[in-house]
């Protein structure tokens, strides 16, 4: 009776072809897992420069050759929501791959190639990308040298990389279409949505931005500020008000601030005063890297045209011209050291 009751489409659709269906979808996983991947090179390759010539600014550095690992299944989480028997449906094999060889890296100096699979690390077999990861790691602390065992054509050879040191910090891809990315993890986390917006040049510096917040330690700051100001018992209340009156805000007169961010500034102190200290450290870090710093204007212009509240509404970030004012002041004082010859060092806040 109530399936009777409902409606009911008046129109009929071609009967599906389920054989079409399926040489569909095998087209459908491998553009998915092609562009997928396609972004995260892009992304590596732009993180490189930043990450290995600010190892002065790091707390925290690491050997690295430059590359990335992944068997099947791990291909299949970096793609972004396929799973291993959508890879294996289009004939992906389970082999341990070199999905990617950073540009620039002393694996791609030393004539190591993406796509190829890794057979042993030190002579020693791998199968487990994680494992792989930790021998090479091992290899390059210990030794100060690695040799991978590659499989190409049928053929095997050895190749012996020295590492170079790099920030200590993992870069990340989330499959959102935000016009975002953050370090709050401890990572630096590049949505899909900014990665399709921005150009390379502008990303590098949005990259240089997450990379300064986790360079200064924001992440720990953010968390002994919260703790000290009791954020964890009264925190959700006081927001949950602060919503309410902004949704009544917009009714009325247009505030410069929202109330949750008031709430926010008041139970996180300086989360406004990181983002600051985040654009500027972060415009030396794009600068060591060889960015263009006048591409790094396109990173606000981009938050403005998409996001345009963010022109007028102060929230945890700066608003989009203070920060276009402050980015411009940054450039003048870099070209400056510039030169005059002295190195690109950041200034230290006066006491």
């Amino acid at each position: 009776m109530f399936l009777a009751a409902c409606a009911s489409p008046r129109y009929q659709a071609p009967p599906l072809d389920e054989a079409k269906v399926a040489v569909e979808r095998k087209a459908a996983v491998r553009d998915a897992m092609e562009t997928a991947l396609e972004r995260r090179a892009r992304v590596y390759d732009l993180s490189w420069p930043v990450l290995t010539a600010n190892t002065e600014l790091c707390p925290r550095t690491r050997p690295t050759i430059g590359v990335v690992l992944a068997d099947r299944e791990r291909l299949a989480r970096l793609a972004g929501g396929l799973r291993d028997e959508d890879l294996e449906e289009i004939g992906v094999s389970d082999d341990l791959v070199l999905v990617h060889v950073f540009a620039g890296s002393p694996a791609e100096t030393a004539g190591v190639t993406s796509g190829g699979r890794l057979l042993a690390v030190n002579g020693k077999p791998v199968t487990d990308p994680e494992k792989a990861a930790e021998k090479i790691r091992e290899g390059t602390k210990d030794e100060g040298r690695v040799v991978l065992t590659l499989g190409e054509g049928g053929e095997e050879r050895d190749i012996e990389v020295s590492p170079v040191e790099s920030c200590d910090m993992a870069v990340k891809i989330s499959t959102s279409q935000a016009i975002n990315a953050h370090a709050a993890t401890g990572d630096i986390v590049i949505y899909t949505g900014v990665i399709r917006a921005l150009g390379d040049e502008a990303l590098q510096f949005l990259i240089a931005h997450e990379a300064a917040h986790l360079a200064a330690d924001h992440r720990r700051k953010y968390i002994q500020n919260t703790v000290v100001s009791g954020a964890g018992l009264v925190g959700p209340f006081l927001y949950g008000g602060a919503w309410v009156a902004d949704m009544a805000a917009r009714i009325g007169d247009r505030p410069d601030i929202s109330f949750r961010s008031r709430v926010v500034h008041g139970l996180a102190p300086w989360a406004k005063g990181f983002e600051e200290e985040a654009d500027y450290l972060g415009a030396y870090m794009f600068a060591r890297a060889g960015g263009e710093l006048s591409a790094a204007r396109e990173v606000y212009d981009v938050f403005s045209r998409e996001t345009p509240v963010a022109i007028y509404l102060r929230a945890t970030h700066p608003l989009t011209p203070e920060r276009q004012v402050r980015l411009a002041a940054t450039i003048a004082e870099i070209e400056g050291k510039r030169l005059a010859g002295d190195d690109l060092m950041p200034e230290r806040a006066r006491p």
